[in-house]
């Protein structure tokens, strides 16, 4: 929804320059997926590009207006546009709809994201679009959604570390089930080693251990400090 805010917001140089690099990222995010190769052993990256943080510039420095939602969704889209035009002519294409899908993600645009995950799926559902559209349904707030998806790739690839990471991060912050995520979190420590993010879960698994006579629902974020 585009802002009505009456004394908007304004970026410096730095700041505009940042968000020059995010938009490079965005263009080059349909060609990362296509060529970067799907191992489960390969280290969990983040389920998003964001941007990243916007760093005061000094006093005095010229400034520029905030895009607001609608111009970041219009850029997102011309960025995308060579991706949809390319549906048009395979509009089956369970890749090419995750390509888009993805890139929408990482623009922070999440239901445009949905609906194109949802359509990959529809056709051909893999472990690595479950896991992403798993993301976009907990960032939409539908945790139940989320978690159903993520546990819908692991009947694919039981052994999954993406799932298997991100399910115990969604148990624990979204239900406040620190049994359940730390089961998840075991049974990643198990498929996977020797995988980087190993220290920071069993540092997790320790802290929800912690929890476990928590009431149900209780709201903490305490395994992702």
């Amino acid at each position: 929804m585009e802002s009505k805010d009456q004394n908007p917001k304004s970026w410096s140089n730095t700041q505009t320059y940042t968000m020059a690099v995010f938009c490079l990222i965005l263009g080059l995010a349909a060609g990362y997926l296509q060529h970067s190769p799907d191992s489960a052993g390969a280290s969990i990256p983040q389920s998003t590009i964001a941007p990243p943080p916007m760093p005061g510039g000094p006093s005095g420095q010229m400034n520029r207006p905030m895009p607001s939602a609608a111009d970041m969704k219009r850029m997102a889209d011309k960025q995308i546009a060579p991706l949809l035009a390319d549906l048009q002519k395979n509009p089956k294409d369970p890749d090419l709809l995750a390509k888009i899908g993805h890139s929408y993600l990482a623009a922070q645009q999440l239901q445009d994201a949905r609906q194109y995950y949802e359509q990959s799926v529809a056709v051909k559902a893999t472990p690595e679009t479950l896991n992403d559209l798993s993301y976009v349904y907990c960032s939409l707030g539908d945790v139940d959604k989320g978690i159903d998806t993520a546990n819908r790739g692991l009947k694919i690839e039981p052994k999954n570390p993406k799932l298997l990471f991100n399910l115990g991060v969604y148990l624990w912050r979204g239900k406040s089930d620190p049994k359940g995520a730390i089961a998840a979190w075991e049974m990643f420590l198990k498929a996977d080693p020797n995988n980087p993010k190993r220290a920071e879960v069993e540092t997790m698994i320790a802290q929800a251990k912690k929890h476990l006579n928590l009431p149900p629902n209780t709201k903490t974020d305490k395994p992702s400090r």
